[in-house]
């Protein structure tokens, strides 16, 4: 490095980007060749996109080739929390650990206002819903103990149903509530909480009558899985199945003649969700709220897939799917 360029480990070094609607389309933003070229070395992934609001965004990088890097996984949420447009300039200053400051002019020139710090407001729902639902581990490996928290939420399953037994207790309760939550007998009026208890009931059915020889989660549908693009995987099977996975394309199935496609991201809270495609695979499947579907993955030659099973609230509750 030359006495008159900028070391950028001690003043922090300077560049700026056009956006562009692709930018936004595709969720991805060209990092300078010339950066890269001279900078990039030591910058781990993912980098830290810091407002003056001190506001932090972690953001992922991928490399295409020796110098070119593409802010990807979480740059259009970054974008969109910033209601970022075409034209807008956007200045970066690289701080050390791999940090940076980042301020953005709006299409007049002037700096924008940035929103009010705030803890993210789809991740704090994405959370809350998947903590309304038990995560249960393998059963080999804590003899079916279910960790502490509400309803049953995720369980990997390689085991034929018939030797799951279930607690007569438990039994006897999820038959008695399902004799009175049909929904035959039931006004379609009926309140949140009501569809709320009837979707614990059918989660309870699916949980204990369904069985796969693929690893899967279940998952009971939110209202923040309805209006907005996200899906909120169990985080322990994340951990465990798809590590180091995100940022990646996966796809999505009930049947193979129409897949649809989705991203795997990582929040700022680590948790892993479905984006960017899931609300299209929601809507033609017409899934509301309170409905279960298995997601069965699917791994081969690098690729990930789901294939997904729907048990409407709806139609599944007295099918002779559960019966027994």
């Amino acid at each position: 490095m030359s006495s008159t360029e900028l070391d950028h480990r001690s003043n922090g070094v300077h560049f700026f980007k056009i956006i562009l609607q692709r930018n936004l389309n595709e969720g991805k933003l060209k990092v300078p060749v010339s950066f890269v070229r001279r900078h990039w070395l030591g910058i781990t992934n993912p980098v830290t996109l810091r407002l003056p609001n001190m506001t932090e965004n972690k953001v992922f990088w991928e490399k295409t080739s020796d110098y070119n890097v593409w802010f990807c996984n979480g740059w259009k949420e970054f974008a969109k929390y910033l209601s970022l447009g075409d034209s807008q300039l956007t200045l970066f200053q690289y701080q050390e650990n791999s940090v940076f400051n980042v301020i953005v002019c709006g299409k007049c020139g002037l700096e924008i206002k940035y929103p009010l710090k705030e803890t993210n407001k789809e991740h704090e729902e994405v959370e809350e819903s998947d903590t309304s639902l038990q995560i249960i581990e393998d059963p080999s490996s804590s003899k079916g103990k279910r960790l502490k928290s509400s309803p049953p939420y995720f369980k990997k399953m390689k085991i034929n149903s018939k030797e799951q037994k279930e607690p007569k207790h438990e039994k006897r309760k999820v038959q008695e509530q399902g004799r009175f939550l049909n929904f035959k007998d039931t006004d379609n009026g009926s309140s949140c909480d009501d569809l709320k208890e009837r979707s614990k009931v059918l989660y309870d059915k699916v949980k204990n009558f369904f069985h796969a020889d693929m690893d899967f989660f279940m998952c009971m549908i939110q209202k923040t899985y309805i209006k907005k693009d996200v899906l909120g995987i169990p985080i322990e099977f994340a951990k465990k199945h798809l590590h180091r996975m995100e940022g990646r394309n996966i796809t999505l199935f009930v049947d193979q003649d129409r897949p649809w496609n989705a991203d795997l991201n990582l929040t700022l809270n680590n948790q892993y969700t479905l984006s960017g495609g899931w609300s299209k695979f929601r809507a033609h499947n017409n899934l509301k709220f309170g409905d279960i579907c298995v997601f069965m993955l699917n791994k081969c030659k690098g690729t990930v897939s789901f294939q997904v099973k729907i048990f409407s609230l709806e139609k599944d509750m007295s099918t002779p799917y559960f019966e027994g």
